[in-house]
């Protein structure tokens, strides 16, 4: 009777964490940027009006998460300004593009669950807490 307890137990403890590993963690729970993964950056690259420039620089991040997510990019101008991009509903193995025209080589990045009510700084937050 023991044994046959402690097999219930077993198999109730197999299933509850079998449903942790089938269904997504609770987006409040859950760190959205490890979804975003920068998989190519490059100097020289077309930009605004056709310009290829050797100071233009380009960030590429895909969606490596089996869900949908919403994302913003920012590109930092080698004048120190911000360049900052979204991207809503960006689907998995998706990719969002962030440049910089006249670019310092860094970039910054927010995302969030796709529909999350959650917003984004405006580029003048990012401009001024990212100043340097």
């Amino acid at each position: 009777m023991l044994k046959s307890t402690l097999a219930s137990l077993m198999s109730v403890f197999v299933a509850v964490a079998l449903l942790f590993v089938i269904y997504p963690v609770h987006s409040k729970e859950r760190d959205w940027t490890e979804c975003l993964e920068k998989y190519d950056s490059k100097w020289g690259k077309e930009c605004a009006n056709f310009m290829v420039a050797k100071d233009t620089y380009v960030v590429s991040l895909r969606n490596i998460c089996s869900e949908k997510i919403d994302c913003m990019v920012c590109v930092q101008e080698k004048y120190k300004r911000w360049r900052c991009y979204t991207q809503l509903n960006l689907a998995p193995k998706d990719t969002i593009y962030g440049y910089a025209c006249k670019g310092a080589g860094r970039y910054l990045y927010w995302v969030k669950q796709a529909g999350d009510g959650a917003t984004f700084p405006t580029v003048n937050e990012v401009n001024s807490t990212y100043a340097d």
